[in-house]
């Protein structure tokens, strides 16, 4: 019995000595931003400005890019990223550099690394709609929408030929004719 007691001391000891991991992996960071953002396309309106942004992650990296559409293309496409530097995420935003400051299953908070130290977040309010909360307090919605590259051949065709089948969260698949009997 006193063997078991010294053991179970000496158990509990060894455990209080192991270290308490106080900072996230760059890993652990990167899967919240992408529970949040996820590998999507998301369309921002901010007022009369509509936008799209699609997040692709690769490793410790999303590319962000933010583009508009034109004529059922897309144009004015600027590419940005999330990266991991030393023991920080930084989001470069156009020519703002964003540090993440917080990050839990629906919210995502950045401070600008400017003089001002400007607050950005994104908050998911549900798996299909975010709030872009920018420094002055105004709030952009965003809405996921189909994947990338069905969009733009979606928006393309709705050009073309005065459709809306953009709109449509329906995917369509391509099944093979049924022969008459």
């Amino acid at each position: 019995m006193r063997v078991f007691f010294n053991c179970f001391l000496i158990l509990v000891a060894a455990a209080c000595n192991e270290p308490v991991k106080k900072n996230k992996s760059a890993k652990e960071v990167f899967d919240k931003i992408e529970g949040i953002t996820g590998n999507d396309n998301w369309q921002l309106i901010d007022g009369k400005d509509t936008f799209y942004i699609y997040f692709s992650r690769i490793g410790n990296l999303i590319n962000v890019y933010r583009y508009i559409i034109s004529k059922g293309d897309s144009v004015n496409t600027r590419m940005n990223n999330i990266v991991h530097q030393s023991d920080s995420v930084i989001w470069n935003w156009d020519n703002e550099k964003l540090l993440l400051t917080g990050v839990d299953s629906n919210t995502i908070n950045w401070v600008a690394m400017n003089a001002g130290k400007d607050k950005y977040k994104l908050f998911k309010t549900d798996s299909f709609h975010m709030s872009f909360v920018f420094p002055n307090g105004r709030t952009a919605g965003m809405k996921k929408t189909l994947p990338l590259s069905v969009f733009l051949v979606r928006q393309q065709y709705d050009y073309t030929h005065g459709t809306s089948y953009t709109d449509s969260a329906t995917i369509l698949s391509r099944h093979s004719k049924k022969k008459a009997k």
